[in-house]
């Protein structure tokens, strides 16, 4: 059996990204006291068993979304799924 994986476009999602960021900010769940810029795009954090010097491409990873605070250019990182908990990833 063949596995066929989903692909999740930003442009499509970023709406309902936005709506769940905004909520979770007004309810203060994400500790974000400034303005916020959503930068365009999944941003994936890979996952290593063992460190050394080399840079292993592939496996698996964390996707992610990122904010840019507008005042201090603080990075926020969040994964996807604790954002939207109900998307199929």
């Amino acid at each position: 059996m063949e596995n066929i994986q989903q692909t999740i476009k930003f442009s499509e999602i970023k709406e309902k990204l936005l709506q769940a960021l905004n909520s979770k900010i007004t309810q203060n769940k994400l500790h974000i006291d400034e303005k916020v810029t959503i930068v365009d795009g999944f941003v994936n954090q890979p996952l290593s068993m063992e460190l050394s010097g080399a840079f292993i491409l592939g496996g698996p990873a964390i996707p992610m979304i990122m904010l840019i605070g507008n005042d201090s250019g603080r990075i926020y990182y969040f994964a996807l799924k604790a954002i939207l908990p109900g998307i199929k990833i």
